[in-house]
């Protein structure tokens, strides 16, 4: 009978042994999450009263999202963003979702995809300009301070402001891009700037990029470039009514 019990108690044990280590098994597997990364697709154009597609494309470790609980645009016009809009995202294919607005007036549009999906949450964005641009926003006003100048400097209207774009040395269009800009003045990083990039190809219709401060002095962005070929960067800083600067690179996408 001793022998009996002492068996049924050896076999519990071994049980309850191998069943602990099972539980165990998924806290030694367990991995931090990739990040879910969002590319935002706009058109090259629009005109004014024209219904244009909106798309954002969501990855998670080089995997299309198509289980995103939330996708909305957020679209408001220059200096307006308490009057902005939101647009509901459908899910298109491989982790692509798109939305229709109409932008009923010319004017500099910013354009913020609100993603959700895997208990994560971004929220990249870029600007549209829409019909006409503004003569300070062409780049008409910039050729004539560009006269007696090289590119690749920058154009001081109250300072000494310095402007340097960095980028990966080697790009590859349909790719997401870190973007930096470093912008000194007198020395000393220039902090609370605004910074947007002007990102022209062969003389095309420019995108327009916001860039946001990352530490005092530096300003980043994601951006997707579409084709290959050697893009006009024009990285615009102001502060206030002293500081209106900007400065030309170029990149060569592959």
């Amino acid at each position: 009978m001793k022998k009996i019990l002492f068996s049924i108690m050896a076999s519990l044990l071994v049980l309850g042994g191998c069943s602990q280590s099972e539980e165990e098994k998924p806290a030694k597997n367990d991995e931090v999450p990739q990040i879910i990364e969002a590319v935002i697709q706009v058109p090259e154009t629009i005109d004014p009263g024209e219904e244009a597609t909106l798309a954002v494309t969501v990855r998670q470790g080089g995997e299309a999202v198509t289980d995103a609980d939330e996708v909305k645009f957020e679209i408001w016009q220059e200096g307006q963003k308490e009057n902005g809009e939101m647009a509901e995202a459908k899910h298109d294919s491989e982790g692509k979702y798109t939305a229709d607005h109409i932008f009923a007036e010319e004017g500099l549009y910013y354009v913020q995809s609100h993603v959700t999906a895997r208990s994560q949450h971004t929220m990249p964005m870029v600007s549209i300009q829409v019909g006409e641009a503004k003569p300070e926003d062409s780049g008409t006003g910039h050729e004539q301070e560009n006269e007696g100048h090289e590119d690749g400097h920058s154009h001081s209207h109250g300072g000494e402001v310095s402007i340097e774009l960095q980028a990966s040395e080697q790009i590859h269009a349909n790719e997401q891009t870190a973007l930096s800009a470093m912008v000194d003045n007198e020395g000393e990083p220039l902090a609370e700037a605004k910074v947007k990039l002007e990102i022209a190809l062969n003389g095309a219709t420019p995108q327009w990029v916001n860039m946001s401060e990352t530490e005092p002095g530096t300003y980043t962005a994601d951006h997707q470039f579409t084709e290959p070929g050697t893009y006009t960067i024009t990285t615009h800083v102001e502060k206030g009514d002293d500081i209106h600067e900007h400065e030309e690179t170029e990149l060569t996408v592959q």
